[in-house]
């Protein structure tokens, strides 16, 4: 592997937290939120999903295929939005989020591993984010 992949990225790319759907409860309540993105570049493809509960997200998934800098960030996304509120969320910015990986992302990589993020932005905001500033 290469240096890119640190320790964080790699464990979760090999042990992926929240892979799956949301589960599809009727009394749960709370609104759900949901987007999909696709990178027609080298086939990546990541669906967010959350729900919003009181204020804030109760529980977070994502699934799709991809290399492992897409599918790891998008492991380590659903771990840092849960328990935020989307107030609180609207800061992540790029910056952010990249900086949560802990990697060093090399500029070729930069849209796999914002494709998830990309994603969470639509879904919560509205947002159609292309990943670059």
């Amino acid at each position: 592997m290469s240096e890119m992949y640190t320790e964080r990225l790699l464990d979760h790319y090999l042990h992926p937290r929240n892979r799956g759907s949301l589960p599809r409860h009727l009394d749960e309540g709370g609104s759900v939120f949901v987007a999909e993105e696709y990178n027609p570049l080298c086939g990546d493809r990541v669906r967010i999903e959350f729900r919003v509960q009181n204020g804030q997200v109760a529980e977070a998934y994502f699934d799709g295929r991809g290399c492992a800098v897409c599918l790891g960030a998008a492991s380590i996304l659903t771990e840092v939005i849960h328990g935020k509120s989307l107030d609180e969320l609207r800061s992540l910015g790029r910056s952010e989020f990249l900086a949560e990986l802990q990697s060093s992302i090399r500029p070729a990589r930069l849209k796999c591993a914002l494709l998830p993020w990309i994603a969470f932005r639509r879904a919560a905001y509205g947002e159609d984010q292309s990943g670059e500033e």
